[in-house]
């Protein structure tokens, strides 16, 4: 199999039918053998009820259904480890990544990148948070590529791809989103999977539902972690 994609959902039934009909037409037109991976924290909105119907009418969709919320970067894990594809592609299922991006991950990670990151902040990139959100986002990025050394712009955006072999080597003790996700870019690059880019990507914020992500709380957890990292490596 070419590649899973990993949906972590929490209540997110206005748009997770219409992400997986829009991913679906992507991997179908670039002739990608696929799984999608959608990750349910027990929603009240019947999100993984949406989920198992879609299964119907496309045939590759594993719904996994949590009991505990202990955070979207368990969750993101939780599908990585279940995912049997060759390269593993994860993203949030709001509908504000651009699906159109997938196919370019994908061969940049058969050209022999490791990792890939599709980035708010790169060259092109773009991104409607608010201005104050974007700042303080942007940051923290520029801190944690500086005192990692890994010459990328984005670490906390959840739309990436990467060798399913790493899920293997990196053992990550974050549970929230943000903190995750950076932790398992620079754990990566320290087992050894150094080849890691990013592609430009337009990310825009959810058109429905609620936001799970708090930036408040991401912040100092996010910088910790760096620094703890880079320190131990732990």
């Amino acid at each position: 199999m070419d590649v899973s994609v990993v949906l972590p959902t929490l209540n997110e039934a206005q748009n997770i039918e219409s992400l997986v009909d829009s991913l679906e037409a992507v991997l179908k037109k670039a002739k990608l053998t696929s799984e999608l991976i959608i990750v349910d924290d027990e929603s009240e909105d019947g999100t993984a009820a949406i989920a198992r119907k879609l299964n119907t009418r496309y045939g590759n969709i594993k719904t996994l259904v949590r009991t505990v919320r202990d955070g979207a970067g368990a969750a993101h894990l939780h599908g990585y480890k279940n995912a049997r594809g060759k390269i593993v592609i994860s993203m949030e299922s709001d509908n504000s990544c651009d699906v159109d991006d997938l196919p370019t991950i994908v061969q940049k990670i058969n050209a022999g990148y490791d990792l890939v990151v599709a980035s708010r902040y790169a060259k092109a990139g773009s991104t409607n948070k608010s201005a104050a959100n974007m700042i303080i986002s942007r940051l923290g990025n520029i801190f944690i590529s500086t005192i990692s050394g890994i010459r990328i712009s984005d670490f906390t955006i959840a739309y990436r791809g990467f060798r399913r072999e790493i899920i293997e080597r990196v053992e990550c003790r974050e549970k929230d989103g943000n903190p995750f996700l950076m932790e398992f870019i620079l754990k990566a690059n320290r087992a050894g999977y150094k080849k890691i880019t990013e592609i430009p990507t337009v990310y825009r914020e959810r058109e429905f539902g609620v936001s799970k992500n708090k930036l408040i709380k991401a912040i100092p957890r996010t910088f910790f972690a760096a620094v703890r990292i880079t320190l131990t490596g732990a």
